[in-house]
Formats: C-alpha cells, structure tokens, sequence
C-alpha cells in the first residue's frame, strides 16, 4: 500500500494509544522474526498483557523510549529504544540501545522504519548518547539493508551506529 509520507505522524507513546494495535504489530514482529531461523526463534505464546506490559514500562520513563507511527489514527509502526548501563571497566558508560522496530507490512517501502530510527536517534542525541547498539538476525537481510542505510556497521555479531 502507498502512502503520502505527509499523512504519516511520529510521536511518542502514551497511555492513550491503542495498545491493541501495538498487540497486533508485535505479534507480527515475533512471528516474522521466528521465519528467520524457527530452531531458535520459534514463538511459544504471545500473552497480550506481556505485550502490553512491555509497552508501558516505556511510558513516562526517561532511560526508555517508544515512538510509534501513526497514519488516520491508526498505528502502523513502532520502535523502542533504551539506555543501558555499561559495565565500569568500560570507559564509555552508556549506550543507546534499538529494541524493537517494526513497521506493518502493508505499510513498508516508504520510508516509515526510517523516520522512526531517525526519531529514535533524536532521543539518544538529546540524551548525550553517541553510540547506539541493535541486534537483528544475519537472516533478517532485509532490515539489515535499512539499518546500513540508517548508518549502522557490523561489531562483531551486533550492528552499531554512531549519532555525529
């Protein structure tokens, strides 16, 4: 489905939002990631209060963020982004971290996963966060052609970006 980028919103989630809507992507989510390799991924059970718990620790919490894309008021895309403490014997003590991106797949292709890594990156630039980590499967080609795009680079088996 094509879409006007005009008509797309990003904004930060709230308590108001649907999180029935979040219910459905993050299902999505988990049941595209399993295909990327079903020995280790597969999906057990998805519980909705699971999800939606996870979704609400983000709310008001300034160490973590969701943002979430919205066209017609209906959301279409998330991501989650956090700070993680690193280790003390690490001379760079915190780092971003991108735990979940996922836009709807009738929606892809026009740029809304973009936007929404742009909006994450945004925070950890606010955040004096110059470094940011995202784990994804080396099967995943897909979102790994985004996330070089979006200027991450390999780090062992986890991709990294710097925010300049």
């Amino acid at each position: 489905m094509e879409t006007n980028e005009r008509t797309v919103s990003i904004k930060e989630l709230d308590a108001n939002d649907n999180f029935f809507e979040l219910l459905d992507l993050s299902k999505d989510f988990f049941y595209e990631y399993e295909n990327n390799k079903k020995e280790f991924f597969e999906v057990d059970t998805i519980d909705e209060i699971d999800i939606k718990n996870y979704f609400q620790k983000f709310i008001g919490n300034e160490k973590a963020k969701a943002f979430i894309a919205v066209i017609n008021e209906k959301i279409i895309g998330y991501i989650t982004v956090y700070i993680k403490d690193q280790p003390n014997y690490w001379k760079l003590k915190k780092v971003g971290d991108i735990s979940g991106l996922m836009v709807n797949k009738n929606f892809r292709q026009n740029g809304i996963g973009t936007k929404l890594i742009i909006k994450g990156l945004e925070y950890f630039k606010q955040e004096n966060i110059k470094y940011y980590t995202l784990f994804t499967s080396v099967n995943n080609t897909t979102a790994i052609k985004l996330y070089k795009k979006c200027g991450l680079k390999p780090l062992q088996t986890i991709l990294y970006g710097e925010i300049e």
